[in-house]
């Protein structure tokens, strides 16, 4: 499951362009226009709400498992694209409590799988969690290699890559529960716990 994420843009040229994302997102939120790339390699702004064209109402979906991917009706015709991040928030139960945890590759640009047509907007590709992050949540979304990306886009099915064994996590702040609350204190550490080795827990979030 992926529900919020990060991009910051202003370092970035290539992205912060005219029609594009123009300021960083701290806590980027389902229903949110989101900087992507189509098949076509073309940057494009589209809704972070995905419906299938043939759906008599919305169906507000923001995820797409990647073991059913070509089995649901909803994703068959989808067209393939990747959302762009720098990071995403994930949350884990602990004795009652959801607590938000930041994962990321020190600011790396990420690339997550996506799925969109041209009637609704985008859904990101979510597989099962890495044991290294699995104690936060047992989803998390499909992280492709640069040179994965166009695979992707061309209707390769690639659910597993290097560049997620080097996910770093550590919790922030439960101000990221409320999407009115965007700025880079979001994705600040709150705790002492290891960012390496986060607390196990059998009830996870989700």
């Amino acid at each position: 499951m992926c529900g919020r994420y990060t991009l910051s843009v202003t370092q970035r040229p290539e992205l912060n362009a005219p029609g594009l994302q123009t300021a960083d997102r701290f806590n980027i939120a389902p229903g949110s226009s989101v900087l992507t790339r189509d098949e076509q390699g073309e940057h494009r702004m589209m809704p972070w709400d995905f419906s299938p064209p043939w759906a008599k109402k919305p169906m507000h979906l923001s995820n797409a498992r990647s073991e059913t991917l070509r089995e649901k009706p909803a994703f068959r015709r989808a067209r393939r694209c990747v959302l762009l991040a720098d990071g995403w928030y994930e949350w884990q139960r602990i004795e009652g409590k959801k607590r938000p945890w930041y994962h990321h590759i020190e600011g790396e640009l990420l690339f997550f799988a996506g799925l969109y047509n041209d009637t609704s907007g985008c859904a990101i590709v979510t597989r099962s969690a890495l044991e290294t992050v699995a104690p936060i949540h047992h989803r998390q979304p499909v992280l492709l290699e640069a040179r994965g990306v166009e695979h992707w886009l061309q209707g390769h099915d690639l659910f597993a890559s290097a560049v997620t064994h080097r996910v770093h996590c550590h919790e922030v702040s439960t101000r990221v529960n409320r999407p009115s609350e965007d700025d880079i204190g979001l994705t600040l550490p709150v705790s002492t716990s290891s960012p390496e080795s986060p607390p196990s827990n059998e009830d996870l979030f989700g």
